[in-house]
């Protein structure tokens, strides 16, 4: 059984990194897919219902407070 020292491993890694390096950067894409399809207009509204009606829920039960002119706090606990 063939035997590698930890320092071999380093010199070998230290040897060959710019060039793999230089590999990822030609095979990958210079920017991140953003993988998502278009909502449909029916679910935007949905889901727009639904924001609405936490956001009033939480107003009701005063979990909302107001910390200054143009923040606000969200007690996001139980």
């Amino acid at each position: 059984m063939r035997t590698i020292t930890l320092e071999r491993i380093n010199e070998n890694i230290l040897k060959h990194s710019k060039s793999a390096d230089a590999a990822i950067r030609t095979s990958s894409t210079s920017k991140r897919k953003k993988k998502s399809r278009t909502r449909a207009p029916g679910e935007v509204q949905a889901l727009n219902e639904i924001s609405v009606a936490r956001w009033q829920k939480a107003v009701r039960a005063g979990k909302i407070s107001r910390l200054g002119d143009r923040k606000l706090y969200y007690d996001y606990s139980e």
